[in-house]
């Protein structure tokens, strides 16, 4: 998610951490003159999700889903789609309901994630499974919300490799930090199954057979700080790598050194 940090009297200042969906595209593949089809996936719940599909211009028996971080739309994950296409990797990217152009949804500002987005990465996954079968490898990344939703669901879908920039552990750290470095409340929700949702519990009682897990951090990320996810790797260590970007806030891991950025994900990747 967006943050924006204002020097004043030597102090920091971050905006608020919650959702702010956008319904109009930005940019679209087209403009770029990439190759990609536009896909409608219903949810479990009788929603549609708005998706865009982009095939790999070489023979690959693998695809990359990307998860956004709750701020604006899939529009803004272009340039990550770049990255894995240039590896080799078909890429998925989609909308949470009530972002772009999925289903209406009420999305509340004051929220900072809703339990419905599990079911909609949860859909995504599924689809695959379902209309790719040509493609049996699957993998996820994410950013912000996404990251955290990526680790959770792969733990549950068995899914073995995800790349996570900026995740949260649990619900109730991510709103604690946010106070921290904010001074602002958000909404977290309520009654759902924390193996389902938060990365902390569904690594501890699901993650045994993942693959790996490749954790991105900016060393001056007041949210997703280093410490906690730290902390995070401890619960599957044999199979988690970090990524510390130095002089990043969170919210420039990718734009404050591309090259390395790429490094980390193709050594990962094994690529």
């Amino acid at each position: 998610m967006k943050r924006i940090f204002i020097v004043l009297l030597g102090l920091y200042s971050v905006s608020a951490l919650a959702l702010n969906p956008s319904r109009k595209y930005a940019i679209n593949p087209s403009d770029f003159g990439m190759s990609y089809q536009e896909l409608k996936i219903p949810t479990s719940d009788g929603l549609t999700l708005n998706a865009w599909y982009f095939p790999s211009s070489q023979t690959s028996y693998k695809i990359m889903v990307l998860s956004d971080d709750g701020n604006g739309n899939m529009a803004d994950l272009i340039e990550q789609v770049s990255i894995f296409l240039s590896l080799g990797y078909h890429v998925l990217t989609y909308d949470y309901r009530g972002f772009g152009t999925s289903s209406d949804f009420d999305i509340k500002p004051t929220f900072y994630i809703y339990a419905q987005f599990q079911k909609d990465l949860t859909a995504v996954v599924d689809y695959i499974k379902k209309e790719k079968t040509s493609i049996p490898k699957i993998h996820l990344y994410g950013k912000g919300i996404g990251a955290g939703l990526s680790i959770a669901v792969a733990a549950n879908r068995l899914i073995g490799t995800v790349i996570a920039d900026s995740p949260y552990t649990t619900f109730d750290l991510a709103k604690q930090r946010i106070k921290e470095a904010t001074g602002q409340d958000v909404i977290i929700p309520l009654g759902y199954d924390k193996n389902e949702l938060e990365p902390k519990y569904a690594l501890a009682s699901k993650g045994g057979q993942m693959n790996g897990i490749l954790y991105i951090v900016g060393d001056k990320d007041l949210v997703y700080t280093v410490k906690d996810i730290k902390e995070l790797v401890k619960i599957r260590n044999s199979i988690s790598s970090v990524y510390i970007v130095k002089n990043s806030n969170g919210e420039n891991n990718l734009s404050i050194d591309k090259e390395k950025y790429l490094e980390e994900i193709k050594k990962f990747l094994k690529l």
